[in-house]
């Protein structure tokens, strides 16, 4: 059975903290997902046959929007120039590098049981053409033949090619380790042949 990901029912958003000794005047910061695509392949009764596949088009990433900064704990809202300079940051030649590399992706190599509702998800994840293994715990429901997994995960920009922001000789930088949080929900897909596929926008 194949489950299509509804990102209007989902959400998909990256921590990114704030380190080096002028800290004091940096920022942490959140980036939301608002278009991507993915799919849950495999037998409802037996999760460890799933096959996960995740895809995000890098553009639609949006960095410190109000709402998503209050609801992870950063009061502070950014000023809307200060807010655009980290989203052209983020996606430009020395980061995410929008331009040759559009698409994160993700796809799952294994499913492992942990417990009732529990699971670790192992896969390949894909940032700026560099993919890297990844293992991380999942809590999964299936409730009116609605499927939902929530968790996170951390893992180091410097492993996809690229530096975490730094400016001020150092003085002001983000942590290398960012933490990624998740919650997907998943409907039965229709059954359609050679169906192309379709961008969605995102909870929020």
């Amino acid at each position: 059975m194949v489950y299509a990901v509804d990102p209007s029912r989902s959400e998909l958003v990256v921590q990114l903290f704030k380190a080096g000794i002028g800290a004091v005047l940096a920022h942490d910061h959140v980036v939301r997902a608002t278009a991507y695509t993915g799919s849950i392949e495999g037998d409802p009764g037996d999760p460890t046959t799933a096959v996960i596949v995740l895809e995000v088009q890098v553009a639609s990433l949006q960095a410190d929007e109000p709402e998503i900064r209050q609801k992870y704990g950063l009061a502070a809202s950014l000023s809307e120039a200060d807010r655009r300079a980290v989203q052209a940051t983020m996606l430009s030649a020395r980061q995410l590098d929008v331009q040759r590399y559009p698409l994160i992706r993700f796809r799952s190599t294994r499913v492992t049981p942990q417990g009732t509702g529990k699971y670790v998800v192992t896969g390949e994840l894909t940032i700026r053409g560099i993919t890297q293994p990844v293992s991380f715990p999942v809590q999964v429901e299936l409730r009116n033949g609605v499927l939902r997994g929530w968790g996170s995960l951390r893992f180091l920009q410097s492993s996809f090619g690229y530096a975490p922001y730094s400016a001020f000789l150092g003085a002001v930088q983000n942590q290398d380790e960012v933490l990624l949080h998740f919650d997907v929900t998943a409907v039965p897909a229709p059954r359609q042949e050679n169906a192309a596929p379709h961008s969605f926008e995102g909870r929020g």
